[in-house]
């Protein structure tokens, strides 16, 4: 495995004369020596993966719950969270559905968590009946989601008292009156009430004569007033077009700012003014996103502002979105056929207004980057002086005591009404609002309620004795943007009283349009912090309080709440992401969720968390349940732990309610269905092994990065990332992410490192070139860094955030620390550089592992861990073929050893100290990951390791003898003369079997093959998919991917040797079997996709099957 030849010494010149910068060890609680091969070979409970656990829809049984965690034991799971589910496609398959918390679910509940408990097994919860978010019936409406609504009454000055305000909507949705919440429940209370002087653009308008490239529409209720809500217009695209087009058509020139709308599946709009008789000309463009349906993740209502025109006709041009604006689902799933255009809002503005100010008053979770209309004329500004808070004049009825002064004044009734968000997917009697995320003391209320019937229904068993964790999901309660403390906390946080710019989240520009952009900045930075301050950070703490720990996923695969991810993963015991085998809804190589596990681990590494949890493997199998093996899984779960997670949670167990009914019952179609039904069930346990070995070696000591990479104050890491994977940092070089208030609070600098209060050390602050803008406290802050000592590598921001960070302080400061932007422009003890690897070069920051062949090193994942006694690399080889090739490892005087999790062996390398670090070779096959460990002093500097000799001693050729796993329509025995793929069989029982075929065979071991030195191997070839080998009666091994061989040296003799292999297949055989014309079902599988003329997946034992002599290298002197 590992050799060094004296000619790869020329490696020294090729990586240059850089002299070896390691960071020396530091002293941390972690197993040193024996101790880390101690628990590298039988990992602890920590280490173990748990089980994401379903309950759906009544489907539960007392019998059914103790075999599921009897079988998660025996295969070494630690733990089990479980979630109860309802409303997914399920039919009920008990006879008497056990509904959440009733007697007879929380005996069973208690049942299981005394057996699992019993076992040392972790048992956790979810946040809520289903999965996201924090919700259920016993939300009343006053602690439920809310959005901000309001009416406008425009009144001349003189008007007599009291005015009637008109009531805005209380419609439980998403915006304004739109009916769109989950839930119909109505609640509503005002929040302020203040008037502007009219802005002379904004006039009443006549109602415009609507037309199509059909001809005349219908459409007047539109305007003038309101939004209309509930309007359903289909703009059908000719005949061989994409496009369609609707006009509106005025007595005379009016003038127009700004058209607000909503698209069902979203369209690129065109916006053309009439600037001669006949002659349209383009005056705005944008872009708006779904607003219903799988791909919705607009805001509910998108404003498209332009400069304002003067103009008789407006024409609205509707083409489909562009690909790199669609959601990630729609690459999955594929976009709706485009036939229509279908509106359901429509609102001609005139003046100015912001261009899509709802998404950045918070009606959705991510904003797109643009600029205001290139012409705002004066007349579309409101003097933030003149805005007169009129909250207090408000009368019980709705009228207003208050007589305005000259003029025409436009008086806004502010108030809020509910999002309609429900937890989900729950059972009926389970299902109610969403708790104001933003309001401390609704959180509070809410979890002391959930909490008190889970510590019921376990015996009074809360915390180490019983139910032990909580999680939150990934977000799926949409947004929220009030809650009736919102203005004091606006005025708490952000230092000035928002009245006088309340304005802006009606759309207007108020002062100027930078002015107004900056208020929306504080807004929705308000909104963050409530998010994290008054949901995570509330949860967490009431859950210790309890003697609970917690775990938090955040975005997930595109952004869904308004908040850092980052920061409010560190509000968790346990900071969680979530990554897919086949994913639902990103695109391929799925780049958010790549962010989004080095988001959790960024967290816990920066605040000090030593766990970095993962919902991992989930799969989107809406054709092909069923059809995963540990060998397919297993580059995805590489992957996974290469970004930081050392402990895996497994996606997903449903319970099985019956004793004997396979494969049983699936979370809809949202897998990998890891149960005690699925075939290779009871082969599981090396599998899990692996998982548990990789977890242990990486929750040892500290993650090693060179690299803090503050990713900016505006945008969250799964928007950062929506459609790219980050590859700002040179290969070789590891980096955290910083959120904002890491910078703030938690780094500083010791010997010119960035250090923080966790331990971590890092050499360079990285700034990508998406941080264009800065607050004046994050400039601050990173100013000290580098007067202190610290390497910046950013370009100079363009202009500040928020009313508190103007650009003329942002620029006095950014002279001070980039001056005339010279490379390595020094500040204090710091210096500046722009680009990232001419930094690391100057600064001689060498790579932590390089290898030689870039191209054959493309395909390999690093990650290093750092112990008091060892230096611990893990190499994942995500490339199907084998890599051999030199690396050097960024270690000095210590030699490395190849640890192998699937097995728990441990084999010396061979290796050369150079200048740089420390040289061996790896001999990686596809999908191969292995750690390298340094965790001994090396005895010279150089030491070439034997070369491993292997030689075919045999090749077993037929006849073979099989059985086939009772009950699964198959002959008892056959006898296979060559070995074949089981579809290929002309029995059908062979042809469509499903589950463990045992294949037999008397062996012969020439006694000269027992050399000492030598090791023999069982290779079996191929194998479809798992195989498990016994000889002469006594278990050897599971081989669960390629290359499929097994050590079975210790287990034989002299002679004749009983050779047995269990080989198990996947489920989709047999499924396809029982669509076959007349044949009587073999399989329980209620909710199956498969069809008679499904393709039939190859099976069993392929071969060609040899013995192998192996020559073991001696050990290292």
């Amino acid at each position: 495995m590992g050799r060094t030849q004296a000619r790869h010494r020329l490696l020294l010149a090729l990586l240059g004369a850089s002299a070896l910068m390691v960071e020396p060890r530091v002293a941390l609680s972690a197993p040193a020596g024996d101790d880390l091969a101690a628990g590298f070979t039988a990992p602890p409970n920590s280490a173990k993966p748990r089980v994401w656990w379903h309950w759906m829809s009544g489907n539960v049984s007392s019998e059914g719950a103790r075999l599921d965690l009897d079988w998660m034991g025996r295969i070494g799971v630690g733990g089990v969270h479980a979630f109860s589910g309802g409303k997914l496609p399920e039919p009920i398959v008990v006879d008497k559905p056990i509904p959440f918390m009733s007697p007879e679910w929380r005996a069973i509940f208690r049942q299981a968590v005394t057996q699992a408990r019993a076992a040392d097994m972790e048992v956790g919860i979810a946040g809520s009946p289903g999965w996201s978010e924090t919700g259920g019936p016993w939300v009343p409406p006053a602690d439920a989601m809310k959005k901000y609504v309001w009416s406008e009454t425009t009144v001349d000055g003189g008007a007599t008292a009291p005015l009637a305000l008109p009531a805005p909507p209380r419609a439980s949705g998403g915006f304004q009156g739109a009916k769109t919440g989950k839930s119909p429940v109505e609640a509503y209370d005002d929040a302020a009430v203040f008037a502007y002087p009219t802005p002379p653009l904004e006039v009443a308008l006549a109602a415009p004569r609507w037309s199509t490239q059909a001809g005349p529409a219908t459409l007047a209720e539109t305007v003038p007033g309101a939004p209309a809500e509930g309007l359903s217009l289909k703009l059908a695209p000719a005949q061989g077009e994409t496009e369609a087009w609707l006009e509106a058509r005025f007595p005379g020139a009016v003038p127009l700012g700004a058209v607000s709308l909503s698209v069902q599946f979203g369209a690129k709009v065109v916006i053309e003014a009439e600037a001669a008789p006949g002659v349209f000309k383009a005056v705005g463009e944008g872009v708006v996103e779904a607003t219903s349906g799988p791909l919705a993740h607009g805001a509910p209502q998108q404003t498209i502002a332009f400069s304002p025109v003067s103009t008789q006709r407006l024409r609205l041009r509707f083409a489909p979105p562009p690909e790199d604006f669609q959601p990630p689902v729609a690459k999955v799933m594929g976009r709706p056929k485009q036939v229509s255009f279908a509106l359901s809002r429509l609102t001609l503005q005139t003046g100015a207004r912001i261009n899509g100010f709802e998404a950045k008053a918070g009606f959705s979770p991510s904003v797109h980057e643009d600029g205001p209309p290139a012409t705002i004329p004066a007349g579309s500004l409101i003097d933030p002086a003149k805005v007169v808070d009129l909250t207090g004049k408000l009368r019980p009825d709705g009228t207003l005591d208050w007589v305005p002064p000259k003029g025409r004044w436009t008086i806004v009734r502010l108030g809020w009404s509910l999002t309609g968000a429900v937890n989900a997917p729950a059972e009926p009697s389970a299902t109610g609002l969403e708790v104001d995320k933003l309001d401390a003391a609704a959180v509070g209320r809410y979890l002391d309620h959930y909490l008190d019937l889970y510590q019921q229904a376990s015996g009074d068993t809360l915390g180490s004795k019983g139910v032990q964790t909580l999680l939150t999901d990934s977000w799926e309660a949409g947004v929220q943007n009030w809650t009736p403390a919102m203005l004091a906390q606006f005025r708490a946080r952000r230092g000035y009283d928002p009245t006088p710019w309340l304005p802006v989240l009606t759309g207007r520009m108020v002062q100027s349009a930078d002015a107004s952009e900056r208020f929306l900045f504080d807004f929705r930075q308000t909104l963050k912090d409530l998010v994290v301050d008054n949901h995570y950070a509330v949860l967490s703490q009431a859950l210790k309080s309890r003697g609970m720990g917690y775990y938090t996923e955040v975005q997930g695969d595109y952004p869904r709440a308004i908040v850092d991810g980052m920061t409010a993963k560190a509000r968790a015991d346990i900071p969680t992401a979530e990554f897919w085998y086949r994913p639902w809804s990103t695109g391929p190589g799925q780049p958010p969720l790549k962010a989004d596990l080095e988001e959790a681990a960024s967290a816990a590494h920066v605040y000090g968390k030593p766990l970095v949890a993962a919902e991992a493997l989930t799969v989107a199998a809406m054709q092909d349940p069923w059809s995963f093996s540990p060998a397919m899984l297993k580059p995805v779960a590489d992957e996974i732990f290469a970004r930081g997670v050392n402990r895996i949670l497994m996606h997903e167990s449903h319970m099985q309610p019956l004793v004997d009914a396979k494969p049983g019952l699936g979370l809809f179609i949202f897998g990998q269905y890891f149960n005690r039904n699925e075939t290779w069930a009871e082969q599981a346990g090396p599998w899990v092994s692996y998982l548990s070995r990789t977890s242990y070696m990486l929750q040892q000591g500290r993650f090693v990065a060179d690299v803090a990479y503050f990713y900016g104050e505006e945008r969250n890491l799964t928007e950062l990332f929506r459609d790219r994977v980050n590859t700002d940092v040179p290969k070789g070089y590891a980096y955290d992410y910083i959120n904002p208030e890491a910078l703030l609070t938690l780094l500083s600098v010791k010997d010119g490192r960035l250090v923080t209060p966790s331990g971590m050390s890092y050499r360079v602050l990285f700034l990508p070139d998406t941080v264009q803008r800065l607050s004046l406290p994050a400039l601050r802050k990173i100013r000290a860094l580098v007067a202190d000592g610290a390497v910046l590598v950013a370009k100079r921001p363009v202009g500040g955030l928020g009313m508190a960070s103007p650009d003329s302080e942002v620029a006095k400061l950014a002279d001070e620390i980039w001056g005339d932007g010279a490379p390595g422009r020094s500040l204090g003890q710091g210096r500046v550089y722009a680009d990232l690897t001419s930094a690391l070069a100057a600064e001689k920051v060498t790579p932590d592992v390089v290898f030689t062949d870039k191209a054959a090193a493309a395909d390999l994942l690093t990650l290093h861990r750092r112990t008091a006694d060892a230096d611990i690399y893990f190499v994942s080889n995500q490339s199907t073929e084998p890599r051999i090739l030199d690396a050097v490892f960024r270690v000095d005087g210590h030699a490395p050893e190849l640890w192998r999790a699937e097995t728990g062996r441990r084999e010396v390398l061979g290796y050369e100290q150079t200048a740089t670090g420390v040289r061996t070779r790896l001999d990686l096959a596809g999908h191969d990951a292995v750690f390298v460990v340094f965790d001994k002093p090396m005895r010279e500097k150089a030491w070439t390791a034997p070369p491993r000799q292997a030689s075919t001693l045999a090749t077993l050729e037929g006849p073979w003898r099989v059985s086939f796993e009772a009950r699964r329509g198959a002959p008892e025995n056959a006898v296979f003369d060559k070995l074949i793929s089981w579809p290929e069989a002309t029995d059908p029982g062979i042809k469509y079997f499903s589950g463990v075929a045992t294949y037999e065979k008397d062996v012969q071991i020439k006694r000269s093959w027992l050399k000492s030195s030598r090791r023999i191997e069982l290779d079996l070839g191929e194998v479809k998919e798992l195989a498990s080998v016994s000889v002469n009666g006594k278990p050897v091994a599971t081989a669960w991917r390629a290359p499929y061989r097994v050590d079975i040296t210790d287990a034989l003799k002299p002679g004749k040797n009983a050779l047995t292999v269990a080989v198990v297949n996947l489920w989709p055989n047999r499924l396809i079997g029982d669509r076959q014309p007349g044949a009587k079902p073999v399989a329980f599988a209620p909710v199956s996709p498969y069809r008679a003329d499904s393709p039939l997946l190859p099976s069993g034992l392929l071969g060609p099957v040899r013995l192998t002599g192996l020559l073991a290298a001696g050990p290292r002197p």
